[in-house]
């Protein structure tokens, strides 16, 4: 299979690293992917070629044209068969397709998860028999959904949210209105030029002037023939962003505007014709998470594609670095600028990190698929399985998103100026990637419903109870006391770099950070602090840091556990050191001050032995470091960079794109005003 699906690249300039690699890279890819995956994208890619309107072009467009390409490239992606039976598909084929997609064009994916997707997952999830027929007309392309969460005014704090949703007993509808422009509903992907309904979050009220928190609508805001909003309305584009304008992000208005009663997804309440309140939901709190449980589901993807970017950028700057020279020991010969501990330093740990938030997101994406389809299926919710879920997606887009927004930077600077290059596509994912670090929620405040969730285990840890979890990322709270007990034991860099003992260190940092987190929270109370300001005052140094070392331990232990599976020590060997890499450099870098001061180091030697072991491990990993992003590497019409085409020409590819550059060479429209300056006469 494999020497018919995974072909050897062209030689080249980095031959001299991939033929001395020390596993095989296309038996690792297998392990990873699986020779069914390989098949399948292998007919995806071939899919795709058919349509030269899903190519990249080099030419700068206007947002005009940006969008209208846009819309012509999702409609065509979802004529695609493979991709019309996303839906159909299993999770593996799910996550390759999204893999490919996001690659492709990242605007045309998104408008297509949240205009189609997103809006079919909602009603379907919200909604009941009622309201299928919105899903039958998106799917035969008759309308073209959105979401509406964020308004102008209030964005991850949604119980804030004002846009109001009024039963009116006499005519049998609900009555949409924003109060002001600070309740307008805003960054809607879709809504600006393309979408004609809606999923709508407003307050309910009924006809008793109770107000019962947010519940969700579908709201028709355009005429699907004539693509004009409805009367009462004010819809519109909110212009052009930092990236990502493929997507028309946009804002709406609600003056009055009327819509009938059964367009309130009824999943977990209703209205009836004479404005009762119906729902067997009787806590406004639980009500507020079920509307808002779908939003998992938002963050677990913003993590898988926090991992593609930085994927794609690790792969460019990786592969420049072992091509491009510059010094050397002497005048005959330059190295490579992998070669330098520096450049190693500066780039492998992102390697490392790209690893481990795929085996990540694969691991989150798969448990939440299960939980969407026993909701699907109207079986039992397993509320442990959901909150899990919740934390660990609230701490994984951020720090996925984080990291991927510092690889990106730390890859583009190490490409040098030929980095700053639109040509080197660095530039694009940098700018794609800066979204991921506030939608969906802010990530410093989307942060804290992980270290909300974690406080509550802490009186177990001291009552030495039981404690598990479905997706096992506490199980080791059980131990809680006997793991703060111990103490750095290594004696050397070997004994350090043991994925064993690095999980071991994480595992004590969870527990002290809870510990010293709690006690903080409570010595606020004690102080006279209201609860919201105990734990707003107990942020820095002690919550954040504790949701970012229980991600990071979870991520530790789903490659770890990864790892076990292996086909054989050579690739065993090379995914271990990249989990030791990825663990202690984030120690290195975020954890350090809190091992001394817990007592868990002492000395200067832990220190020593911890940076000793970052630097043998890039030493080592700098050979492999090719082939490593060869095995997760997309083909080169989807990376679309010139400084990462897998045949290692960078120059060759430079040279093409300077003279293929539009006019690069012609004489300048306007050089008449570099011969003529009248236009600059001083006026007197």
């Amino acid at each position: 299979m494999s020497g018919e699906l995974i072909f050897d690249f062209p030689t080249g300039p980095l031959d001299r690293y991939r033929k001395n690699a020390t596993f095989n890279w296309k038996k690792l890819k297998i392990f990873l992917e699986t020779e069914r995956i390989i098949q399948f994208k292998d007919e995806l890619y071939k899919e795709i070629k058919k349509y030269p309107i899903l190519y990249s072009t080099p030419v700068t467009q206007t947002l005009n044209d940006i969008r209208h390409n846009t819309l012509k490239k999702m409609y065509t992606l979802l004529s695609i068969p493979s991709i019309q039976s996303f839906y159909a598909a299993d999770v593996d084929e799910s996550i390759a397709m999204a893999t490919v997609l996001y690659s492709l064009d990242t605007s045309a994916t998104i408008k297509m998860s949240v205009s189609v997707a997103l809006f079919i997952a909602t009603v379907l999830s919200m909604g009941t028999e009622r309201h299928l027929s919105y899903v039958e007309d998106l799917l035969e392309k008759k309308i073209l959904g959105c979401f509406c969460l964020t308004e102008i005014g209030h964005g991850t704090n949604a119980r804030g949210m004002r846009t109001q949703a009024t039963y009116d007993v006499n005519s049998k509808e609900f009555i949409l209105h924003s109060p002001d422009f600070e309740a307008a509903k805003c960054w809607v992907g879709g809504l600006g030029q393309g979408a004609t309904h809606a999923v709508v979050y407003a307050q309910l009220i009924t006809p008793d002037g109770v107000h019962h928190g947010l519940h969700t609508f579908v709201v028709p805001i355009r005429d699907p023939n004539s693509m004009l909003p409805f009367p009462g309305i004010i819809v519109g584009d909110m212009g052009e962003k930092a990236g990502l304008n493929g997507v028309d992000n946009g804002f709406v208005i609600f003056n009055n505007y009327r819509i009938r009663r059964e367009n309130l997804l009824n999943k977990n309440a209703d209205v009836d014709e004479s404005g009762q309140y119906i729902s067997a939901i009787k806590d406004l709190n639980k009500m507020h998470g079920k509307s808002l449980g779908g939003l998992s589901s938002g963050r677990v993807n913003i993590t898988h594609i926090a991992y593609i970017y930085l994927s794609k950028a690790i792969t460019i700057a990786i592969r420049y670095a072992g091509v491009r020279k510059q010094f050397g020991p002497d005048d005959k010969e330059e190295l490579p600028i992998i070669e330098y501990q520096l450049h190693q330093h500066r780039l492998l740990p992102y390697l490392a990190a790209a690893y481990h938030i795929k085996f990540l997101a694969e691991k989150l994406i798969k448990a939440n698929t299960e939980a969407i389809q026993r909701k699907l299926k109207n079986l039992p919710a397993n509320s442990d399985m959901d909150n899990e879920i919740h934390a660990l997606s609230s701490a994984s887009k951020p720090i996925a998103g984080w990291t991927a927004r510092d690889g990106i930077q730390e890859c583009r600077e190490a490409c040098g100026g030929h980095g700053y290059l639109k040509a080197s596509g660095l530039g694009d994912l940098r700018n794609d990637n800066d979204a991921n670090c506030t939608y969906e929620g802010e990530n410093h405040v989307l942060i804290q419903q992980t270290s909300n969730w974690l406080l509550k285990f802490w009186p177990l840890i001291l009552t030495r109870q039981n404690i598990s979890s479905p997706l096992h990322s506490i199980d080791f709270f059980t131990n809680g006391l006997q793991i703060l007990n111990t103490k750095f034991t290594a004696t050397n860099v070997q004994q350090v770099i043991v994925p064993e003992n690095i999980i071991s260190i994480y595992q004590w940092l969870v527990c002290y950070l809870l510990k010293i987190t709690y006690s903080k929270y409570e010595d606020n109370i004690k102080k006279g602090m209201d609860p919201f300001t105990a734990k707003n005052e107990n942020q820095v140094f002690y919550s954040r840091s504790l949701a970012i070392a229980y991600i990071q331990h979870f991520s530790l232990n789903a490659m770890y556990d990864k790892i076990q599976e292996a086909p054989d020590q050579s690739i065993k060997n090379v995914l271990s050191k990249l989990l030791a890499l990825y663990g202690l450099h984030s120690i290195d870098k975020q954890h350090v001050s809190v091992l001394y001061q817990g007592g868990y180091t002492s000395g200067d030697k832990p220190v020593n032995l911890i940076q000793n072991a970052i630097l043998q491990l890039c030493a080592e990993i700098k050979g492999d470091a090719v082939s490593l992003v060869d095995v997760i590497a997309l083909p080169d019409f989807l990376l679309n960079s010139v400084l990462g085409a897998a045949d290692g020409q960078v120059y060759h590819h430079l040279q093409s794109s300077f003279y293929q550059s539009p006019h690069c060479m012609a004489r300048p429209t306007w050089w008449k005003d570099m011969v003529d300056k009248s236009y600059a006469q001083a006026k007197l």
